[in-house]
């Protein structure tokens, strides 16, 4: 696959229920170069989801794994309106992280 192929595929994909996409450089058998595709997504999406990687990717088969997955609770606050900042907080039992929304950043640099 060309990259343009990997582009659309990730974005297929993601668009299909998937929460993640990534692809990793990889050698497979008689040093044949491929691209090892990670996909992330909730149970209630898998059929979607490797519907896509079938139709968008030139694989034939799919390996998977079932994992349980532990989140940080997540709240946004607003702190400002103009320009528009958002606070997103993230905590788990005695840790908690602070940071402002990434793309409300970036709009203050165009």
């Amino acid at each position: 696959m060309t990259g343009e192929h990997l582009s659309l595929a990730l974005e297929k994909i993601m668009q299909s229920g998937a929460l993640d996409v990534y692809f990793t450089p990889i050698f497979m058998k008689k040093g044949r170069p491929a691209y090892k595709i990670g996909v992330i997504t909730k149970a209630q999406n898998f059929e979607d989801v490797a519907s896509a990687i079938f139709r968008w990717t030139s694989t034939i088969g799919i390996r998977f794994v079932k994992m349980q997955r532990i989140e940080m609770e997540r709240e946004v606050r607003k702190v400002n309106d103009v320009p528009e900042m958002r606070l997103k907080i993230s905590s788990y039992k005695d840790i908690k992280k602070v940071k402002l929304e990434f793309e409300d950043i970036k709009k203050l640099s165009e």
